[in-house]
């Protein structure tokens, strides 16, 4: 048999493997991927349907301007001037009673928005938006630590190091009165409730998205996708799409390769997983399941979600539709995850509209726009979606789009289904047979206080050689997030190795 050998083998090329794949090739590596589906991309991938371009997940990501950490990450492979981003300057937050329209980024803009609603809050507004400053900072210096601030941790990082425990919750309730302004600060991309979710993680997205905005890449949320891989193949690495990984090889406590289902064997020193735990623990030796099982017994992954796409001749861009709505019908967010935890779906769910043709219409054909609606699900709903019957299955989609369509024509767009060209869904089952994420997890893991920072999964395992990246592992989840497991993995990768 013909065993080809690498310097390092991907499996999975969501972001975190597309980084590490173009990182570890741009140093002279030989790297090889590893995708079972027919594109790279993960959950960042883009689809056609006619003339439309079509993203799979996400409405946006942090930092793509000069200087932005996505920009410095795009930057280092290589790949900085490929993408244009369009900045996502109009969000519409809608909740029962009030809503917020944010027009600009940054915090005085933010800070003025919020106040103008709830002046009798200014107080804890202030005394928020400063903490999470604060906090900002510490993050931004983190990944510059010294030794001796290493060994000075509880000093030189007071606030990662007093709120790495603490929940939203406890943060809004010290410093708010009202409820409707909580609502306000908890509408994020995140699937926990106030009482389970991480502040540090609601710190470090707010700071980052004020200070460093959120943009839209022109052609699709696929192009970033298309430019790591770019990147990777310029440098020398190697993809094979349509091609699953089966057994990671380990003799002695070290990695030897990878065996793929078709029985192909690929020998390399390094192999780094972006695949969720569980099926990354099936790929390992029998004698190494036990432990690595009861290490990731303790972590829980995030709801999964349902998404519509649609297409229609109405010209939103007349109706003065932003790109961006939030649209919440329940106030009690506790009441809500209750719900959701109980394998229900509320009455009204809450729904995620993004409508990317108002920013790029090459997207859509001239005269048209592309909609996509977000709704967090869980993935045990109606008997995990019908999914023992195609029959039910169908009946179940066909149910809950509608829902979500009627929705949409009460407090958004009148007689939207009269003027459909197209629309069609993906459930949690979809999500989980073309991305591998377990269940359909929407973020990974979920962002709880048990969950965050160095209590994630880290990069290095036991076994020599063997690396995990992606949103199961640190530091967080989002585009920016796993692209950020990349990068440290890489380093990481090289310092062990002495190849930097």
């Amino acid at each position: 048999m013909n065993v080809k050998a690498y310097d390092a083998i991907i499996i999975g090329s969501g972001m975190g493997g597309l980084i590490v794949s173009a990182l570890l090739a741009k140093e002279g590596w030989k790297t090889l991927l590893l995708e079972k589906e027919r594109q790279v991309g993960g959950y960042v991938v883009s689809f056609r349907r006619g003339g439309f371009t079509i993203d799979a997940t996400g409405a946006f990501v942090g930092g793509c301007q000069e200087g932005g950490e996505f920009h410095q990450i795009l930057k280092e492979i290589g790949a900085d001037e490929e993408i244009e981003f369009i900045p996502v300057q109009d969000i519409r937050n809608i909740y029962p009673g009030f809503e917020v329209h944010l027009r600009k980024a940054g915090f005085d803009p933010y800070m003025e928005t919020l106040l103008s609603l709830f002046p009798e809050e200014e107080e804890g507004l202030k005394n928020y938006l400063a903490l999470i400053k604060r906090i900002g900072e510490e993050v931004r210096s983190y990944s510059k630590m010294t030794l001796l601030k290493k060994i000075l941790f509880p000093f030189t990082f007071q606030n990662l190091f007093r709120f790495h425990r603490t929940s939203h919750k406890t943060i809004l309730d010290n410093l708010f009165k009202g409820g409707e302004i909580k609502m306000a600060l908890h509408t994020l991309p995140a699937t926990e409730p106030p009482s389970r979710l991480s502040f540090l993680f609601v710190a470090t997205l707010i700071s980052k998205a004020l200070t460093e905005g959120v943009f839209y890449p022109r052609g699709g949320m696929g192009k970033i996708s298309e430019a790591m891989t770019k990147s990777s193949l310029r440098s020398g690495g190697e993809i094979l799409l349509q091609t699953e990984a089966d057994q990671i090889l380990i003799r002695d406590r070290r990695v030897e390769g990878v065996r793929t289902k078709d029985e192909k064997i690929f020998r390399a020193p390094v192999v780094v997983s972006n695949i969720n735990p569980n099926l990354f623990i099936k790929m390992l030796p029998s004698e190494f399941q036990k432990s690595f099982t009861k290490k990731m017994s303790r972590f829980e992954y995030s709801l999964s979600c349902f998404i519509l796409y649609l297409a229609t001749d109405l010209d939103l861009k007349d109706m003065d539709l932003p790109y961006f709505t939030h649209l919440r019908f329940l106030s009690d967010l506790e009441e809500e995850d209750r719900i959701l935890r109980g394998n229900k779906v509320p009455k009204n769910p809450t729904m995620i509209l993004s409508i990317p043709s108002l920013l790029d219409p090459s997207l859509a054909p001239g005269g048209y726009h592309l909609l996509k609606v977000l709704v967090t699900v869980p993935y045990p709903y109606r008997e995990n979606w019908g999914r023992a019957n195609p029959d039910t299955y169908q009946n179940i989609k066909e149910e809950f789009s509608q829902k979500i369509l009627q929705q949409l024509e009460l407090k958004l767009i009148p007689d939207l289904r009269n003027h459909l060209l197209f629309y069609e869904a993906a459930t949690p089952l979809t999500l989980e047979r073309y991305t591998g994420n377990e269940m359909g997890a929407m973020y990974g893991l979920a962002s709880t206080t048990k969950q965050m920072g160095n209590l994630r999964p880290s990069h290095q395992t036991s076994i020599r050689g063997l690396f995990q990246v992606g949103h199961y592992t640190r530091p967080s989840h989002g585009i920016l997030g796993a692209s950020l497991s990349g990068l440290f993995a890489t380093r990481s990768i090289l310092k062990k190795l002495h190849r930097a």
